[in-house]
């Protein structure tokens, strides 16, 4: 199947084959999907505790802003191989 991706970091836009569930061999990195809208669709935010000593030591919060009426919007984070190799030499 065909993909529409665009890189992060510079912008460059192309379409890729991409199987589900096998490796990429186009030479793109693939980081994940990114919530947009993740400050009105999470009900709860976590936060560390006052004086934890460990970052994974969190509390839940409920979130203010918290509106169920707004859908998630995913974007996918996606680098180019010139990019990437630049990434890679630093």
């Amino acid at each position: 199947m065909k993909h529409r991706v665009t890189c992060m970091d510079c912008g460059k836009t192309e379409r890729i084959e991409v199987q589900k569930g096998q490796h990429i061999q186009s030479g793109w990195g693939y980081y994940g999907k990114l919530n947009i809208n993740a400050c009105q669709t999470d009900k709860y935010f976590y936060r560390t505790k006052k004086g934890a000593e460990d970052v994974f030591d969190t509390e839940r919060v409920a979130n203010p802003c918290y509106t169920r009426e707004v859908k998630r919007k995913l974007v996918e984070l996606w680098v180019c191989p010139s990019c990437l190799k630049e990434a890679q030499l630093e």
